[in-house]
């Protein structure tokens, strides 16, 4: 059906606040850091969803629709 997923996990300390961790410009990694990944990621998705657990880790799942090409002329 032409959907394309891409999830990403990993085991790390996970995200307390996943809620305040989607809003733009959040970040916890000092003045270096934009705090835009998860604001850049929704941008180019239709669907993006986080699930975290401090001490066990993050999933991040990205959906979007490819629309097939019209065939050449």
């Amino acid at each position: 059906d032409n959907l394309l997923e891409v999830q990403v996990k990993d085991r790390g300390v996970g995200i307390p606040d996943v809620a305040k961790a989607r809003q733009p410009m959040f970040t916890t990694g000092g003045e270096e850091r934009s705090g835009m990944g998860f604001t850049i990621m929704e941008s180019f998705m239709d669907k993006l969803t986080v699930r975290s657990a401090e001490g066990k880790g993050t999933r991040v799942t990205m959906r979007r629709r490819i629309l097939p090409r019209p065939a050449s002329k």
